[in-house]
């Protein structure tokens, strides 16, 4: 099950492929999906647009194993080659372990003899020399210059979201985006497992999705709890609380502090079953996080609660179906992690990091406003018949 605002083929139907030499010569392409699940998701728009270029060649797709929910159902790919990501970020053996991982993946990968390779996103270092050992004679993705891009897309000189990267480095490739919306895949299974966790009963739905891999971008577990607790009591909300299994501890003290017991989905759904169930939800509030994407791709209503990283990245821009709380603003990136860890590594779980850069002074009272006002509209959405 495709979980778009639009479909595959009127998407296909808008997008009329450009004509190139090398677009034609085209018939095994590598496309470098270098990322976690938001940046993954970001991604899709990218692959549609390029299977529509080049309906007739092999696409294959090298990604991290933790996106295989994501890509292992996407209808534009021909076969995900998976990896696992760098253990040794911000060590002293960090450069020893990416040198050794990038000569083996480069040497598993020549032998596939790709026309093409595109490294989408901002394609860190060791990507770009990845692409370059890879040895494809076109070779396409952002550069200032001197990475043997043979076709190079200069970074913007303001920030933007990866999709806006990857349609960038589409069209130095000669790909035109097809404007079209990011696409997530679920199974029949998936839904019926959402439904069955969910369960029935009246009063809106509402999804708290606390955790995030960075604790500077959480907020405090126990004005969750009073966001929960007040819905719970205004409006008779019914709170969902999702997350991964290691968000455990979150989950429990966040149920603790509240009115009534929540829904327990965390560690509970696999990630087909999470889109699901926020697909099902009247509203989801929720960090910068997967979950904050997934909304934005299944039209849930969301509140977002952002700590100081830059919105424009994530593409969390305040929306008609999504409030954007960020009190302490957007700070510019490494100007703010005393830790030195943002940019370097995948995650943080700092303790002392927890409601920085603003989000220790954001009140329930703001978070609660924004949820009413979600809920009254989405909730009117759904009485309206049809």
């Amino acid at each position: 099950m495709a979980v778009t605002a639009e479909s595959m083929s009127t998407a296909a139907e808008r997008f009329q492929p450009p004509h190139s030499e090398h677009l034609q010569q085209c018939r095994r392409l590598l496309v470098v999906v270098y990322g976690h699940l938001s940046d993954t998701m970001a991604a899709t728009p990218a692959l549609r647009s390029l299977r529509a270029a080049l309906p007739g060649a092999r696409m294959e797709v090298l990604a991290l194993t933790c996106a295989h929910p994501i890509l292992g159902r996407c209808p534009y790919v021909d076969g995900v080659v998976e990896w696992n990501d760098f253990r040794r970020k911000g060590a002293p053996s960090a450069r020893v372990e990416k040198a050794a991982m990038i000569a083996a993946l480069a040497a598993r990968l020549r032998r596939r003899r790709y026309d093409a390779t595109l490294v989408l996103h901002n394609g860190t270092g060791a990507m770009r020399r990845l692409a370059r050992m890879i040895g494809s004679p076109v070779r396409a993705g952002l550069s200032a210059g001197a990475d043997g891009y043979t076709h190079p897309s200069p970074p913007a000189g303001a920030a933007e979201s990866a999709r806006e990267e990857n349609a960038r480095i589409l069209a130095a490739f000669g790909v035109q985006d097809d404007g079209g919306p990011v696409e997530l895949w679920t199974g029949s299974g998936d839904g019926v497992a959402a439904r069955r966790l969910l369960g029935g009963g009246d009063g809106p739905l509402v999804g708290i999705h606390a955790g995030a891999d960075w604790s500077c971008q959480q907020w405090l577990p126990e004005r969750f709890a009073e966001v929960a607790s007040t819905l719970q009591a205004q409006v008779g909300a019914r709170i969902v609380l999702t997350g991964s299994a290691s968000e455990a501890w979150l989950e429990e003290e966040i149920a603790t502090g509240m009115l009534r017991p929540p829904i327990r989905a965390v560690g509970r759904t696999s990630f087909g079953e999470l889109v699901e169930v926020i697909r099902g939800l009247d509203l989801l509030i929720c960090v910068s996080s997967a979950a904050s994407s997934v909304a934005a791709v299944t039209g849930t209503p969301s509140v977002v609660l952002l700590g100081p990283e830059d919105g424009r990245f994530t593409g969390m821009a305040p929306s008609p179906r999504r409030r954007v709380l960020q009190p302490g603003g957007a700070r510019l990136a490494g100007s703010w992690c005393e830790l030195g860890r943002w940019g370097v590594l995948s995650g943080c779980e700092s303790p002392a990091c927890r409601g920085v850069g603003g989000l220790a002074e954001l009140e329930p009272g703001a978070v609660i406003g924004a949820a009413l006002e979600l809920l009254g509209s989405s909730v009117s959405r759904r009485a309206q018949p049809g």
